[in-house]
């Protein structure tokens, strides 16, 4: 399982942004309880977006339990060493790819409230990593989604996570960045 510095570490390479403050409060509250999913309704999830950046398209799950259409993510597992170990392993469970690669560093933190749906689970601090795929790759569907499709930047589903319509613009762009920073 992935250790409390490892975490703390990795949160520091993300880019400067409103939610720092919000896991150095939760680390400092919970500790390493924050990294575990039965540690407290709040506690870290890691999460990928998957860009395609010769199409300008993102791929994006229809998730089970919210309904809607967002990145790939969830809770860390004991296998997780890294939260950038655990973005890659949610991004190729949820989306069938393999051998994703993935951003060194998060392009984004996040927290959000959850919906009842997601049972004891109340606000995830969402670390948020980048991966690069094709369109010519077929992802496929897992049992955490309803669907997974590759979409425009210009042409977005409807049904998006609440804040994703007005996120995912700067999302795309720090994908971007990432990956020309590291080629």
């Amino acid at each position: 399982m992935i250790e409390l510095e490892t975490a703390r570490r990795e949160i520091e390479l993300a880019p400067a942004g409103p939610f720092l403050e919000d896991f150095v409060e939760l680390f400092g509250l919970q500790g390493a309880d924050s990294l575990r999913r039965d540690g407290g309704a709040h506690h870290v999830t890691a999460s990928c977006l998957v860009v395609d950046p010769d199409t300008e398209s993102v791929l994006l799950n229809h998730h089970r339990k919210a309904g809607l259409w967002g990145q790939f993510g969830g809770h860390l597992e004991p296998e997780d060493l890294s939260l950038h170990a655990a973005a890659r392993r949610e991004a190729e469970e949820e989306s069938g790819l393999q051998l994703l690669h993935v951003s060194p560093a998060p392009v984004d933190l996040h927290v959000h409230d959850l919906s009842s749906s997601f049972g004891s689970c109340t606000r995830h601090f969402d670390v948020v990593f980048a991966a690069y795929a094709s369109v010519t790759e077929s992802p496929s569907v897992s049992a955490e989604s309803l669907d997974v499709a590759w979409f425009s930047m210009r042409d977005l589903p409807a049904a998006l996570m609440p804040d994703l319509p007005a996120r995912l613009p700067g999302l795309y762009a720090a994908a971007l960045r990432s990956s020309d920073a590291h080629r």
